[in-house]
């Protein structure tokens, strides 16, 4: 509990004292309270019209005058209060259309970030906390950091691996067009397992004691749906334990490499759009097909399921095992650690991960309560994980999560040995064993012909919004364009222009380029678009700048254009 008192700085400016668990804060520098608000001020020089500015701490709003002035009404502004009493007092004053006051949960600021922060933006973030916030609101504050740095790192690993994938992830989309005939929806097996438990195979150290276990209750396991990925395959065949399901997701060739070999065991393999063309078009047995981009593009595919994405195979393994009705879901070789000194299972280890290169380790919390090594990334992946259970189990609280893994401790999936489980008497139904229902039909010749027009017709346009902005840039207008009639033939023309941005951004079509089209938004954003909030009104209302800009960006989106075409001829040869 804490209490609340109004207090004046000695320059005059109004302040919360707050009693806090026998201590006493100031919010705010009870002698120089201006210096808090100039310290606020100056974080935002340089703010860029499109930046979005987090502030922890609103106190008595005293900043908020200064803070207007310092925006555009482009920016946003996302104020977090931990204080309920301060929020509830100034809720409903200090919102606008561009500055949220948001009070403290954990969930909700994860929720707000989630949705605020992607690839366009991550990098023009300014971080302030007001006054005394991080002293007297510590816990709080530096849990807001670390979702806010999560959220850093998704969207930079998601526009770092688009950038480097980008053609292989359309290459290997347009390849397994050819596939889906052939494969089942994901969505025929919802449920086919109701309150089967299923046991997630990921290749994390403990693995190998894992498998250990498996074979010494190997009479057990056809009482469990056991899902594995592209990596412990080849373990779980040589122990001659059959997974009931194989999901690959990674568009990269050693994804093949490290089932070649097993392209015939009667096993299905799930994929996306994605996954690696050469595994899906030699791969003998039944595929099953999950529907992440496709269901965005194609009308007849807009009720077909996709799947959770967390990062790693794991995750969508975990998806599926939810979709399928699995309850329990048991984690095996799911570390997220270095347990034991190892990055991977030795008996799910290969050569290319020989070139990894050494981590840089921090220490996080193990099944048994001790200390263990790990990386960012392997931290994220579980952070991830405990995310996917706090969202299911929102929706279902009788969904359990059991991790049976040696690493790293899941908030969320209770520890349990793998032992315990398969003697178990709570499980004695058969498991559904995964039957074809082949009931997709596509012309995949139609979608490549389709997309191949898209992109012809934006190399068109993209031709006649540079000649549009040239023209209009020749005559160098001294009009701006508030001041302009709105039947204004040169206003008439560049609003077309506008037009054809919306057409090209949010066109279904352009869903099928998305990695470079990722790529392109954020290079255009950093080379052409860099107005700082004190130009925005003037510049944007600036026709002469707003055509130079537009004609930079149309020469990169037919550079573009033309290099996707040229990896779809290429394709298609």
């Amino acid at each position: 509990m804490s209490k609340l008192k109004k207090i004046k700085s000695e320059d005059g400016y109004y302040l919360y004292e707050l009693q806090k668990n026998d201590k006493i804060y100031c919010l705010g520098d009870k002698r120089n309270y201006k210096q808090n608000i100039d310290d606020l001020i100056d974080k935002l020089g340089g703010l860029l019209f499109d930046s979005i500015v987090f502030i922890f701490g609103l106190d008595t709003a005293e900043y908020i005058e200064k803070l207007k002035d310092n925006i555009c009404s482009y920016n946003k502004v996302i104020i977090i209060e931990p204080n309920k009493d301060i929020y509830d007092i100034y809720d409903e004053t200090v919102a606008r259309d561009n500055i949220s006051l948001v009070l403290y949960e954990e969930e909700v600021i994860e929720g707000v970030l989630n949705f605020l922060i992607n690839y366009k933006n991550f990098n023009r973030l300014h971080v302030h906390c007001f006054g005394n916030y991080d002293k007297a609101y510590k816990q709080e504050y530096e849990k807001f950091i670390e979702l806010l740095d999560e959220r850093y790192y998704v969207a930079f690993s998601s526009l770092s691996l688009d950038n480097v994938f980008k053609d292989l992830f359309f290459e290997n989309m347009l390849s397994n067009l050819y596939q889906i005939n052939s494969s089942s929806p994901l969505n025929s097996y919802i449920d086919c397992n109701k309150n089967i438990p299923a046991i997630i195979v990921s290749a994390g150290p403990s693995l190998d004691k894992n498998i250990e276990t498996m074979l010494k209750h190997k009479q057990n396991l056809d009482k469990f749906f056991i899902i594995a990925g592209n990596r412990t395959l080849k373990t779980l065949i040589k122990n001659d334990i059959i997974p009931n399901l194989v999901v690959s997701i990674d568009p990269a060739i050693v994804n093949y490499e490290m089932m070649k070999g097993f392209m015939d065991v009667d096993t299905p393999l799930a994929f996306y759009e994605y996954s690696n063309k050469k595994l899906m078009k030699e791969y003998k047995g039944d595929k099953i097909y999950i529907s992440q981009l496709f269901s965005k593009t194609i009308e007849d595919f807009s009720n077909l399921t996709g799947t959770y994405s967390g990062g790693s195979v794991a995750h969508t393994c975990i998806d599926i095992a939810k979709i399928m009705g699995c309850n329990p879901i048991i984690l095996v070789g799911q570390d997220c650690a270095y347990t034991y000194g190892n990055h991977h299972s030795k008996n799910a280890t290969f050569d290319e991960d020989s070139k990894v290169p050494c981590p840089n380790f921090i220490t996080v919390e193990d099944v048994y309560g001790n200390n263990i090594k790990t990386t960012k990334t392997l931290d994220f992946f579980r952070q991830k994980i405990e995310e996917y259970i706090r969202l299911i189990q929102d929706e279902n609280e009788e969904l359990e999560f059991i991790n049976s893994s040696y690493g790293a401790k899941i908030e969320g999936a209770r520890h349990q040995d793998l032992d315990e489980l398969l003697i178990s008497n709570r499980y004695e139904k058969r498991v559904y064993k995964l039957k074809a229902d082949k009931n997709i039909s596509l012309n995949a010749d139609e979608i490549i012909n389709q997309i191949y027009n898209h992109i012809d017709t934006f190399i068109n346009k993209s031709d006649e919004c540079i000649k549009i902005c040239s023209e209009l840039l020749e005559k160098q207008i001294k009009e701006s364009l508030v001041e302009m009639d709105e039947n204004d033939e040169n206003l008439q023309k560049f609003l077309y222009v506008m037009q054809v941005v919306d057409e090209f951004e949010f066109n279904p079509n352009s869903y099928y380029i998305g990695s470079y089209l990722t790529k392109f938004l954020f290079d255009v954003r950093q080379k052409y678009f860099e107005m700082e909030s004190k130009d925005y009104k003037k510049l944007t209302s600036d026709i002469n700048y707003q055509s130079m800009t537009f004609i930079n960006y149309f020469k990169e989106l037919k550079n573009m254009l033309n290099e996707i075409k040229t990896v779809l001829l290429n394709a298609s040869k």
